[in-house]
């Protein structure tokens, strides 16, 4: 039996809420997880802030779909 049978291949969406641990031009570390941002597109909060994050998997990479601030870290 195939064990892909079934499954999509649609792109992985999900949800992570962090701690902004770290800043780069082209990606961002939420709690212990990296996620990349889309070309072109900083990221606007500062390191410490709790965040939620929207994102998409493809090819085992995270790329942020949406960043919203959810409180300050304390």
């Amino acid at each position: 039996m195939d064990s892909t049978a079934g499954l999509s291949s649609s792109p992985l969406h999900g949800v992570i809420l962090g701690p902004l641990r770290e800043l780069y031009a082209d990606r961002i570390v939420i709690a212990e997880r990296t996620l990349f941002l889309p070309d072109g597109e900083p990221c606007h909060h500062v390191v410490g802030v709790i965040l939620e994050v929207l994102y998409t998997e493809k090819n085992g990479r995270a790329y942020v779909d949406k960043v919203s601030l959810a409180g300050r870290a304390g």
